[in-house]
C-alpha cells in the first residue's frame, strides 16, 4: 500500500470516528434532569413487631429503592409508589448519559490511535548522512592557572 493510499485511508477512518464522536455529544447535550442510582425491588421486613415479615419464615414486604454511591458509601431510599416511575426515568437518563460518556472515552482513545498511525504513514524517513570530513585536529587550549 503506497503512502498516500495509507493516508487517506486513515483520514476517512478519522473522519468516520469524528463522526460519531458527533453523534455521541449530541446524546449527552439533550440530557435533561438525572439521578445518580438504579431503581429496584427488594424484600424487607417492616419493623411492626406484629407483623408477619416478623416470623422467622414470614413473607417480607416488597419495596421500591433507589440506591446509589456518596462519597464511597452507598445509600438506599425507600420510594413511594408515586416516586418510583419519576425516578426510575431520571435513573435511567443517568445511565444512558454514563453509557455516552464511556463511548466517547473509548472513541477518542480510537482516535489518538488513528492519528498516531496517520502520522505514521506520512511520516518521511530522515535523510541519510552525508558524507563528512575529518576535523582537523585542534590543539586544546589551556587554562591559565591562577
Amino acid at each position: 500500500m503506497s503512502v498516500a493510499d495509507a493516508a487517506t485511508r486513515q483520514r476517512q477512518v478519522l473522519r468516520d470516528l469524528a463522526a460519531e464522536h458527533g453523534r455521541q455529544l449530541r446524546q449527552i447535550l439533550q440530557a435533561g434532569e438525572l439521578v445518580k442510582g438504579s431503581v429496584y425491588q427488594i424484600q424487607t421486613r417492616c419493623g411492626n413487631p406484629g407483623c408477619h415479615c416478623a416470623k422467622p419464615r414470614g413473607r417480607l414486604h416488597p419495596a421500591t429503592v433507589l440506591s446509589w454511591s456518596d462519597a464511597g458509601r452507598n445509600r438506599v431510599r425507600s420510594l413511594s409508589v408515586e416516586q418510583r416511575a419519576p425516578f426510575r426515568r431520571l435513573s435511567e437518563q443517568y445511565r444512558r448519559l454514563r453509557q455516552a460518556r464511556a463511548a466517547m472515552v473509548r472513541l477518542q482513545q480510537q482516535m489518538l490511535h488513528d492519528v498516531d498511525l496517520l502520522e505514521q504513514a506520512l511520516r518521511l524517513p530522515p535523510p541519510p548522512p552525508t558524507a563528512r570530513q575529518p576535523r582537523a585536529a585542534r590543539p586544546i587550549p589551556r587554562r591559565p592557572r591562577g
